[in-house]
């Protein structure tokens, strides 16, 4: 549009077109999409229900495990959730069948404790561990202990477990197990250990499962790796589900990294790269940094009062004095003829030859007097001006 000016003359104004300003607000744009997808992702992965979650029961992504239990159910399996271990335990004691109280816990985060293990097992008739933790197996005394990370393996099951005997490749990533007990069941072997180790806790058949990929949503149709899953969860027409939470830790226990949510460590990355990114672009928007004179000119005594004020405010009487000294110093030596280079001691024993002064006292005033307040500050202020006329009259008499 075109608007005049107060002289009168025309001048054209460019109104910001919808895309200039959209370059403009790019920043804010992609900011606010990385945190919607924070809170999206806060959202999926904080819901208890295991959405989300590697493993998940109604997780519906690669590496979930939803197709698995579609699969029982179709099957005659009935497959219960739970997400707190009361809960758990009260489904559990509930059980009509004794043979029927089969549990399988993905405690992937450590939320429980030694206590907590010894219940279920005592609970359970068969105890399904998905990739377990030292905490769990030192407190069923399973002798079992993790080997090594599998990674891209199939092995058979090589083992006399009848549930997989209609399996013959399955696949074992995830973490290789073994046990020192001579009668444990060891199957899916690996070079650094087994997919699968069975013991016996008391009355509880103890199950750990390293071989998780094969239960994934990605894997499950690969090689017999869903008649390895039906076979292993498929014994029994009711199966639980269990998934330990926060909720399930006991008062006073837990630390920082159990406690918070899986989600807040890559969102927190997340939002770090995006503040380096920004500060990055921001930096190359502004280019490099360039010396400008200044168009303003600042007169020596508003330096000098500016000075001065500071050393007030800071009480530094001495350093102000010094300041003083120095100017009268130098006027002394040019009034005096003594080269710019000469040393104190030199002026002073010039000026006690002009003026007939004590050298002790000139040198009082000129170097060795430490003001203890603004009134000998003063004092001595106008004793160097005194001095510096005497010297004045000394060298021009007329």
């Amino acid at each position: 549009m075109t608007t005049t000016t107060p002289a009168g003359a025309t001048g054209t104004v460019t109104t910001p077109t919808l895309g200039a300003t959209l370059r403009r607000a790019r920043f804010w744009v992609a900011l606010a999409v990385v945190l919607a997808l924070g809170v999206a992702a806060a959202l999926v992965v904080g819901s208890g229900s295991g959405e989300g979650r590697p493993l998940g029961p109604a997780n519906a992504a690669p590496g979930g495990a939803k197709a698995l239990v579609e699969v029982l159910g179709r099957q005659g399996v009935d497959v219960s959730v739970t997400t707190g271990f009361d809960a758990t335990l009260d489904r559990l004691g509930g059980a009509d069948d004794p043979d029927g109280r089969t549990v399988v816990v993905d405690d992937a985060d450590g939320f429980l404790v030694a206590d907590q293990w010894r219940r279920l097992a005592a609970e359970a008739s068969h105890l399904v561990l998905l990739a377990p933790g030292p905490t769990a197996l030192e407190s069923l005394s399973t002798d079992v202990r993790a080997t090594a990370q599998v990674s891209d393996a199939t092995a058979s099951p090589s083992c006399a477990l009848p549930a997989l005997q209609q399996a013959s490749r399955v696949d074992v990533t995830g973490v290789a197990y073994d046990s020192d007990r001579s009668e444990a069941v060891r199957c899916l072997p690996s070079d650094d250990g087994y997919g699968l180790v069975e013991v016996e806790d008391g009355d509880t058949r103890v199950t750990v499962v390293g071989a998780t990929g094969a239960l994934s949503n990605g894997s499950i149709a690969s090689d017999d790796d869903a008649a390895f899953a039906l076979a292993l969860l498929g014994e029994t027409s009711d199966l639980t589900w269990y998934l330990p939470s926060a909720d399930d830790l006991p008062e006073g226990s837990g630390t920082l990294a159990t406690l918070t949510p899986s989600w807040v460590t890559p969102s927190l990355v997340v939002v770090l790269l995006a503040g380096v990114a920004a500060m990055v672009w921001r930096g190359r928007r502004l280019g490099a940094l360039v010396v400008e004179r200044l168009p303003v000119t600042v007169r020596a005594s508003e330096t000098t009062e500016g000075r001065a004020r500071l050393y007030e405010r800071s009480g530094q009487r001495g350093h102000a004095l010094d300041q003083l000294r120095i100017g009268t110093l130098g006027r002394l030596a040019r009034v005096t003829g003594l080269a710019s280079t000469a040393s104190v001691d030199e002026i002073v024993a010039r000026v006690a030859t002009l003026t007939a002064a004590d050298p002790r006292g000139l040198r009082h005033v000129l170097v060795d007097a430490d003001p203890v307040d603004d009134r000998e500050l003063v004092a001595l202020s106008d004793s160097l001006l005194d001095l510096e006329r005497a010297v004045r009259r000394a060298v021009a008499p007329s």
